[in-house]
């Protein structure tokens, strides 16, 4: 018998009752259940605790239950004794989410936070910077981004994920071995038995490091290099090989005139429509 305890994965969403932040709690919940995996769903708002919008959170049975995965009007402690699945619902009274969630999240890291991000840019993003992105930064979490208006990969009525084809932007000047394993771990609970991962490096081919890739069933991995300007190289990439999902290192957020023209993670939701995976630096 093995002596090594099980650590129970954990997801935190954030909603804020909207269609868009309902879309990504359909996607954390299906990782959940791939994981088996704690889920918290997370709102910040005006609301006193005592006066919380309970009824406005999204439902997790009645949703599982129509993915078929919990029979109709199973009761409360079904999610937990039938798919493995903890869940809880927590309301925090904060007027700014991003300082609510961040607080959250230092009080209680995640190993995947999953949140719907404007992707936004010019004046928009200089007075009103991007919650998802600000948190990602400040709290170190390793950040699913799903863009409003863009394509997510589950399915809200069966929750099967689509997810085939992944771009992951790496950087030559940090060790890429922490987030390839990262990637190796959580990958095959976002999307289907089979995808292919392109490690992209932006360095000009003769200047590639070679990678050792992790090994996994029904991930193949790509090793690709191109020179250029990180986030064009990441545009091309993507195109070329009909990326569904982009993955990138968590940056910096930029000064003030940076703020105009957007971040790398700005842009990719905005002009690419595709769901990020922000990792974290070490």
């Amino acid at each position: 018998m093995s002596d090594v305890q099980q650590i129970t994965p954990r997801i935190l969403v954030t909603t804020d009752f909207s269609v868009d932040s309902e879309r990504a709690f359909f996607h954390a919940l299906a990782f959940a259940v791939k994981r088996k995996a704690r889920l918290t769903l997370l709102h910040t708002g005006s609301e006193s605790r005592n006066a919380g919008p309970w009824e406005k959170f999204p439902g997790v049975r009645q949703t599982l239950a129509g993915w078929g995965l919990l029979p109709t009007d199973s009761p409360r402690n079904a999610v937990a004794e039938t798919l493995d699945v903890g869940v809880a619902k927590m309301a925090m009274r904060d007027d700014d989410p991003r300082q609510g969630i961040t607080d959250y999240l230092r009080k209680h890291p995640t190993d995947l936070l999953v949140m719907a991000s404007e992707g936004r840019g010019g004046f928009a993003r200089l007075f009103n910077p991007s919650v998802a992105e600000t948190v990602s930064f400040q709290t170190n979490s390793h950040t699913l981004m799903l863009p409003k208006r863009g394509r997510g990969f589950v399915d809200p009525t069966t929750g099967h994920s689509s997810l085939r084809r992944v771009l992951c932007a790496i950087e030559t000047d940090r060790d890429p071995r922490p987030a390839l394993r990262y990637l190796r771990q959580w990958l095959p609970a976002l999307g289907g038995p089979e995808m292919e991962i392109t490690v992209l490096q932006n360095v000009a081919p003769g200047d590639a490091m070679e990678l050792i890739l992790p090994n996994a069933p029904g991930l193949t991995w790509h090793q690709e290099s191109r020179a250029g300007d990180t986030t064009e190289t990441v545009f091309a990439a993507a195109r070329e090989h009909r990326a569904e999902l982009v993955v990138m290192a968590t940056r910096r957020p930029l000064r003030l005139l940076g703020r105009l023209r957007g971040s790398h993670t700005d842009r990719v939701l905005r002009e690419l429509r595709l769901p990020l995976l922000s990792i974290p630096p070490l």
